[in-house]
């Protein structure tokens, strides 16, 4: 039970922190944290009472040294499972994790942006109910689903904000009708924070302290991470690269704008852009091209990279990151995309600004969102009996990596 004069914020920080960092001493936590060891202690106690915390011997932890036994405070181990939908902008995935976060088991299919939430929730659900059957877990069994969409979710209120490339969602109460149908609690974030938020994790940007990651796709998505914490804004609209105009007098985009990245360069406008000489074809088999060396294709491609080099070059300068991660699925032409993106940026950013940048593609490749929708479970599950207010940012990435 949460004693007097203990912070909810202070008791999440520590989870997360414990969580991302793996088992762990209370001295590391407090200085992890920059609090006084008995701030921390007391904390940390009330965690025990919870029983959120765990003693670890360090020995258990890989960490036992000769004629030094000790223990480390680690999280409650528990057994269950986790399940992330990722709404992609062309495909849906639905993957299963256990406890550590492996990867048990995923299932694939085509998506659309345009088709209706109710729709769309009920073919995750079955696809979850069907992965969940073929390896023989129990739904009682899940302990949280993590959903990652295409589009702004609110902050405090986890629901898509108007705007959102998923026009016939809004207004849907999207985690409130999968957790109905799956008896399951179910959280909601931006496609692309899932991303940077598994890349810092268990990918590529473990060891950096400002992270952009650009996702090319049907639309354009960023995710900002900033000392190890997923940047969010005010009402987690911060990164909606794809709708920075660029053009007033260009066409129009989903949003009600003219001229917005997203509406020039998403693989379905390079698509469109090939008509004249290719035909009718469809985003995957425009970058099935692409990669096959077709001139066309590989051309509109690089030309898609270099907008999206100047607009993350702009970045770099407000920013001054040391990594950039590029994903989506243009990326499947990445020897294309990245040289391109790499000298657009050079072309528009200060030298000192992307001196020390360092641009890849992801390391979890297009499964980025899918781990990333996981961890957001986890993470959420773990801030649930705590009470932890709306208005405080999930995401807290305090990794000791």
């Amino acid at each position: 039970m949460k004693k007097p004069g203990s912070s909810e914020r202070l008791r999440q920080r520590i989870l997360s922190a414990i969580e991302a960092g793996g088992p762990q001493s209370r001295a590391s936590v407090a200085h992890q944290l920059g609090i006084s060891r008995s701030t921390a202690s007391l904390a940390i106690s009330e965690l025990f009472d919870d029983d959120l915390l765990e003693t670890v011997d360090e020995t258990r932890a890989g960490r036992g040294q000769p004629g030094r036994p000790g223990q480390l405070i680690g999280l409650r181990r528990r057994s269950k499972y986790l399940v992330g939908i990722d709404f992609g902008r062309l495909k849906l995935r639905v993957g299963l994790f256990d406890d550590g976060f492996g990867l048990v088991g995923v299932v694939e299919r085509d998506f659309t942006v345009d088709i209706p939430a109710l729709e769309a929730i009920e073919i995750a659900a079955t696809e979850t109910e069907a992965l969940l059957a073929s390896h023989g877990v129990a739904r009682a069994a899940v302990e949280a689903v993590g959903i990652g969409v295409p589009g702004p979710v609110d902050a405090k209120t986890g629901e898509l904000h108007a705007g959102s490339i998923l026009a016939r969602w809004v207004g849907t109460d999207v985690t409130g009708a999968l957790g109905r149908r799956l008896d399951t609690p179910v959280y909601m974030d931006n496609d692309a924070n899932l991303g940077i938020l598994a890349e810092s994790r268990i990918g590529a940007a473990q060891n950096s302290a400002v992270v952009l990651y650009v996702l090319l796709s049907v639309g354009v998505g960023l995710g900002i991470a900033i000392e190890r914490r997923v940047f969010r804004g005010v009402q987690g609209i911060a990164g909606e690269l794809g709708h920075v105009v660029t053009d007033e007098s260009g066409p129009l985009c989903r949003c009600g704008s003219r001229g917005c990245l997203e509406a020039q360069i998403s693989v379905n406008a390079l698509a469109a852009a090939l008509a004249p000489t290719h035909g009718t074809i469809g985003p995957d088999a425009m970058l099935e091209l692409a990669v096959r060396g077709d001139l066309g294709a590989r051309r509109v491609v690089a030309d898609a990279a270099g907008m999206a080099g100047r607009a993350v070059g702009a970045l770099c300068n407000y920013f001054n990151p040391d990594l950039v991660i590029v994903s989506g699925e243009l990326m499947r032409a990445a020897d294309v995309v990245l040289p391109a993106i790499r000298e657009a940026m050079a072309r528009v950013s200060l030298p000192r600004a992307i001196e020390q940048v360092t641009l890849c593609p992801a390391a979890l490749g297009e499964m980025s969102e899918l781990y990333g929708a996981a961890f957001f479970a986890r993470q959420r599950a773990l801030g649930a009996p705590l009470a932890v207010a709306a208005a405080v940012m999930p995401g807290d990435l305090h990794a000791s990596h």
